[in-house]
């Protein structure tokens, strides 16, 4: 027989193989660590011309595979998203706990979704996170095939034409606030940031002269590679001036222990302002609010996409087209009102 290639690793299958004779042959060694076996193994299939036959693996149970794929995505994704992946995933995993990973099927999983206390867009990131879960599975060789391949998942539901903050709500909750939670409501309102932004501010991102905020590390950082441009009217230069007096060094909004704002913290303190104030809100319905502000003003699509920081209109258009469509006949409509 032909002199067989050296070993090579295949990660669709998670094993090693050699090619003989043009064909592609299992050494029967699985794992990418196992190089030394599989030179054995590739040293006694020169011996004895004998291929190995493909190893059976055993199929893991889906609470098994939700906690690799856990541990797997934890160092390489940022906490706020694994989070999000645990989030989903941990209830899939103890309702089908024991049940082969191979078993589970599309149907069992939008029945899953479809819980009552479950919104649209609740549905549309579980589903999206399962899907990711199959796909790795596949991709890593712990699968064969993707069990729920062809689902359908729903579309996330836009919230910009309803999570509108008022003038009245927001100086009821800035009033209700405490601490800096006020000046942190006020630059939220002012400027459109995402509460992430603003969580994460530092003297060293503020430039008081060009009365602007310059982020390095934002949401859309690694897909675009441009810094975040925030525009500062005159209110929010002076509550930044006053913060960053207080806090020259480090964050400027800290948290317990000096850390770093997360999404849950933002979330959890809102709530218990809303609860005081009697207003219904949430952190980010202040960029929405800030978005549809600047449209019904006649602002132009792209200069209210570049204050938000995106990178075209087609975010605007998509949550906002009620408004976007209809830009010409406001911008008129305001000339009469203001004109």
């Amino acid at each position: 027989m032909a002199r067989p290639s050296k070993p090579w690793f295949r990660e669709s299958k998670n094993a090693w193989y050699v090619t003989v004779d043009g064909k592609k042959v299992s050494l029967g060694v699985r794992g990418k660590e196992n190089r030394a076996e599989a030179m054995e193994a590739w040293h006694r299939l020169m011996c004895n011309g004998k291929p190995q036959t493909e190893p059976k693996a055993t199929t893991p149970a889906l609470n098994v595979l939700v906690t690799a794929f856990l541990a797997d995505a934890e160092p390489r994704i940022k906490p706020e998203s694994y989070r999000g992946y645990a989030k989903f995933l941990k209830p899939f995993s103890d309702a089908f706990q024991g049940t082969s990973a191979d078993r589970i099927t599309a149907a069992q999983v939008e029945r899953f979704s479809k819980k009552p206390e479950w919104s649209q867009s609740y549905r549309c990131g579980f589903i999206g996170t399962v899907v990711s879960l199959f796909r790795w599975a596949v991709e890593t060789g712990r699968l064969d095939r993707n069990p729920v391949a062809g689902i359908r998942k729903p579309k996330k539901q836009s919230r910009g034409r309803k999570a509108v903050i008022s003038a009245e709500d927001h100086a009821k909750l800035v009033t209700h606030a405490e601490g800096d939670w006020k000046d942190f409501l006020q630059l939220l309102w002012l400027t459109g940031a995402r509460p992430g932004e603003i969580a994460g501010l530092t003297a060293e991102d503020v430039d008081l002269s060009s009365k602007t905020v310059i982020l390095c590390e934002h949401k859309t950082a690694e897909q675009t590679g441009k810094d975040r441009l925030i525009v500062l009217p005159d209110e929010a230069v002076d509550i930044l001036q006053r913060l960053i007096a207080n806090h020259p060094t480090g964050l400027l909004f800290p948290g317990e222990k000096g850390q770093r704002l997360n999404a849950n913290n933002v979330s959890c303190r809102m709530r218990r302002l809303c609860k005081r104030a009697g207003v219904k809100a949430f952190c980010y319905a202040y960029r929405h609010t800030f978005a549809t502000d600047a449209l019904a003003d006649g602002v132009p699509d792209a200069q209210v996409a570049a204050l938000l920081g995106h990178q075209g209109t087609a975010m605007l258009h998509k949550h906002y087209s009620h408004l976007t469509a209809r830009a010409k006949a406001l911008r008129e409509a305001l000339s009469n009102v203001r004109g």
